[in-house]
């Protein structure tokens, strides 16, 4: 997945006081950002927003929910708020949200109201409360920039805590849910968008419905390596033989194709538990050597190995810090 990161937005981040390629470094990510676009799997993403969760405020949150700032560096920012209404904005940003990130928008509507449930695309991972967050902000954001009134959803809600400062922004009360939802009434998303503009989303429809071709028919061997084994690492059946009959080619085609991505299946293995291991930390039903086993490792001294390398601390440290 190509991450396009622009100058703007990275002056956008300092202002906040993140540094991209500070971030990049703690979340394990071995690559620097000299150019705009980065080059990210979909492993090293999730560990992007991980650290993201643990570096940025509730302030900071708001702050990037700014529909105004962020759609001069999201395209499918720009697509929604040249909509006519609401509902085609919610519509546009959904159909276009996984050019960004790894992130969906389901959609439901029935005769009163319009609800948006925000998950992951295609592993099977919690999304951190910083990406929930802000993407029910963004969401509110984009109907109140573009109608230019105080829109209130009807419902939202998250297994997180809102803190009092996104509950002044929602200026409802948000519920404790099993799914990450926001509902609108209808009405509300029928206004009018002032920001609405049909000669620009001509212009720029083509390019995104390019880019949209590009990005799923151009899915990578890595990627598919990497939604395999995160769901199969749990259960202990995730070997190389297992993942190669599930892609439909042969142990040694596998080997070869990802040597010539300058990779390995144990490589892949090691990106998917990194990708794993912060979500069942968080996991306070969970022991150490409960989430040593999840992560496939035959005994919790190896996972202690394994972990040190990854974090330059102690699996039970690391623990104490994000519980705390």
């Amino acid at each position: 997945m190509k991450i396009s990161i622009s100058n703007q937005f990275q002056i956008f981040m300092n202002k906040m006081g993140l540094n991209v390629n500070d971030i990049l470094q703690e979340a394990g990510i071995n690559k620097i950002l000299w150019k705009e676009n980065i080059d990210l799997n979909n492993s090293e993403y999730w560990r992007l927003l991980d650290v993201l969760d643990s570096k940025t405020s509730d302030q900071n949150i708001i702050y990037l929910s700014q529909i105004e700032k962020m759609n001069t560096f999201m395209p499918s920012f720009f697509a929604a708020m040249t909509a006519q209404n609401g509902l085609e904005a919610i519509k546009r940003l959904a159909e276009y949200k996984f050019l960004i990130g790894p992130v969906k928008l389901t959609i439901i509507t029935n005769e009163k109201t319009t609800s948006v449930h925000i998950s992951g695309i295609d592993l099977q991972l919690e999304l951190p409360r910083f990406t929930v967050m802000l993407e029910q902000l963004l969401i509110l954001n984009l109907l109140r920039t573009g109608t230019s009134k105080t829109i209130i959803p009807v419902k939202v809600g998250s297994k997180y805590d809102y803190g009092t400062d996104i509950i002044d922004v929602l200026k409802i009360m948000p519920e404790k849910l099993t799914e990450n939802e926001i509902i609108f009434d209808n009405n509300d998303l029928a206004q009018t968008f002032l920001s609405s503009n049909n000669i620009m989303w001509e212009f720029i429809r083509p390019e995104l419905d390019r880019k949209k071709l590009e990005v799923k028919s151009g899915k990578s061997l890595e990627e598919n390596v990497q939604a395999l084994l995160i769901k199969r690492i749990p259960s202990g059946d995730f070997g190389i033989d297992e993942i190669s009959k599930s892609l439909n080619i042969s142990k040694r085609t596998l080997q070869r194709n990802l040597k010539a991505l300058k990779t390995s299946f144990n490589e892949q293995v090691k990106y998917a538990r990194q990708s794993l291991v912060n979500p069942l930390m968080k996991d306070e039903t969970l022991t150490l050597i409960d989430i040593s086993y999840l992560l496939g490792y035959s005994d919790p001294e190896s996972f202690s190995r394994a972990f040190k390398a990854w974090y330059d601390s102690s699996p039970s440290n690391y623990r104490k810090n994000i519980i705390a």
